[in-house]
């Protein structure tokens, strides 16, 4: 090991700290693939470095080959995860032609021409453009600080990773050899900069993670499991949007609410699972007939409430019985062909000083008037 064991294994432990870390948070939600790449990247590295630290010029030319496929596999690692992430198609020929094209240089300079200075470089730009790569899909897909975060800071070890064989070869004028690497000014700013590097990265890929498992809770306390639309929570939230500035005075927003009539009869004849399949059927219909008028959420069992953008009240009438004539043309398989399910409707248009409560109370006394004159109708609410 160099002349400072007390900063390799400093070094050695963060590396080994961050890789616990993400592959706990990746075996504690599996479905998220997010921190199990960066895990496999933080672990590539640990490897990568406790060899290079340990570098001599006995070490033989596997061990040096393996650190660095080691060292871009970190690369690779944190930019497939980015791009999981994000949500995007990773380059895979791309990245094959980068890899394929390294590794040719790298074996020309280690046995055809050898110079270990150049090989350097081409493992550090190599290093550089693997993780570059990240950086399209996250300026794509921004959308809160912490996507801003990891740009910058991604940015930022691309440059560090190019900038420090400027300064050893450019600046400082230093050669290389086998013999005198492990004991170089390359080595000691090549393992301090990978651990501030890996440090930062560590820290705000940490945060993305904690961000993203959060986000995916809250989605969930705000989502009905069954038929994936907005609970009554999720409603709340969705409820307390402000209007758009400079609004057309006949742009308003209402709140629509449908009860699936005789569904308990659907329940007792056919079965719960045959119930589940037709509340499923029922939002997935009311979602693509709303497209971009609404947000629709399941309330109560077979309850369901469409809170409008800003739109006419004609737009909301014509879309409520829109949705109400259509829901007689679905199949349900499970309850032959010639039971058809309907559904009784309530429209209430809000006001300024309605809460979400106070809109579903005159919405709700509108449906239930639809009920009362036979159902399968939809009725408009008294102006609050």
């Amino acid at each position: 090991m160099s002349e400072n064991p007390g900063f390799h294994i400093q070094t050695a432990i963060i590396f080994a700290t961050f890789a616990l870390v993400f592959w706990v948070a990746c075996f504690s939600n599996k479905r998220h693939l997010f921190p199990g790449w960066i895990a496999v990247g933080y672990t590539a590295a640990l490897i990568a470095y406790l060899i290079d630290s340990t570098r001599s010029s006995s070490t033989h030319i596997a061990m040096i080959y393996a650190s660095t496929g080691l060292f871009w596999l970190f690369s690779f690692a944190l930019t497939k995860a980015i791009y999981i992430r994000c949500g995007s198609a990773f380059p895979v020929a791309l990245t094959s032609a980068m890899v394929a094209v390294s590794v040719s240089l790298f074996v020309f300079l280690t046995y055809v021409a050898p110079d270990i200075s150049v090989r350097s470089t081409v493992v550090n730009v190599t290093a550089a453009g693997l993780l570059a790569l990240s950086l399209p899909p996250l300026w794509k897909t921004r959308k809160a600080r912490i996507d801003l975060a990891l740009f910058v800071i991604i940015a930022a070890v691309c440059t560090t990773f190019l900038l420090r064989v400027v300064i050893v070869y450019s600046l400082l004028g230093l050669t290389l050899t086998e013999q005198t690497y492990a004991q170089s000014t390359y080595a000691w700013i090549f393992h301090f900069s990978s651990a501030i590097c890996a440090l930062a990265l560590a820290v705000v890929l940490l945060l993305a993670a904690w961000n993203d498992m959060v986000m995916h809770f809250h989605g969930k306390s705000n989502a009905d499991p069954l038929t994936g639309l907005l609970n009554r929570r999720g409603l709340e939230g969705v409820f307390k949007s402000n209007a758009p500035e400079d609004q057309d005075d006949s742009y308003v927003r209402s709140l629509i609410v449908f009860d699936i009539d005789h569904f308990k009869h659907v329940n007792d004849q056919h079965g719960h699972a045959a119930g589940d399949k037709v509340l499923q059927r029922v939002a997935k219909t009311a979602v693509g007939l709303c497209q971009e008028h609404g947000e629709v959420a399941r309330t109560g069992g077979e309850e369901f409430a469409i809170l409008t953008y800003w739109i006419p009240v004609e737009t909301a009438q014509f879309l409520a019985q829109h949705i109400c004539d259509s829901f007689r043309f679905i199949a349900h398989p499970e309850l032959g062909s010639s039971q058809k399910v309907t559904a009784s409707f309530g429209l209430a248009v809000l006001t300024d000083a309605d809460s979400l409560d106070d809109a579903m109370k005159r919405a709700d006394e509108a449906l239930y008037r639809s009920k009362r004159n036979g159902r399968n109708q939809v009725t408009l609410a008294e102006v609050a």
